[in-house]
């Protein structure tokens, strides 16, 4: 598990925020994610991945864990595509923020994040059929054998032991 001080390193690294800016509101958030929704390769997802990053790491709302196995594909980004991994790293966490904000309560949801992710891989791998990105492909044939959502329980389980080590 990451912390959160690691995080925002990642985002400032991966170019998601320019600067610092004012807090985003919960209704900012959503307006994101909706962004994202209808395309992760719009003229206006690039503020819509920068705001939903920022709300993930200032608000109370929500708990996202950051690390390799929830997100394998931050491991590489180096590369002609760290740009859009990058933005596929914003699109997780949108997924994984509106499930908790659907639910109200602030608890790491990987399962919803990848779903969401999935998706916008889909289409960036239809508009630039050359960008491949194997752990992402890897999260997709879990998703086609029906081992994704048991994968990310397991995880979340996990997650949750580390941080509270009274539970067995």
């Amino acid at each position: 598990m990451m912390s959160r001080l690691f995080l925002l390193s990642l985002f400032f690294c991966l170019g998601l925020f320019a600067a610092p800016a004012e807090t985003v509101s919960r209704s900012e958030a959503l307006a994101a994610i909706a962004t994202l929704e209808k395309s992760v390769l719009s003229p206006t997802a690039a503020d819509a991945a920068s705001a939903i990053t920022r709300f993930a790491e200032d608000s109370e709302e929500v708990f996202i864990t950051i690390g390799e196995e929830t997100m394998p594909w931050v491991k590489d980004m180096t590369g002609p595509d760290a740009p859009i991994r990058a933005r596929l790293t914003a699109v997780y966490i949108a997924g994984n923020v509106k499930a908790q904000l659907a639910r109200k309560r602030a608890e790491d949801d990987p399962y919803s994040g990848w779903i969401f992710l999935l998706k916008a891989y889909r289409e960036v791998r239809t508009a630039m059929p050359r960008i491949r990105i194997p752990e992402i492909e890897d999260l997709q044939a879990k998703e086609k054998a029906g081992t994704l959502k048991r994968d990310a329980e397991k995880l979340r389980k996990k997650e949750e032991c580390a941080m509270r080590p009274d539970i067995v």
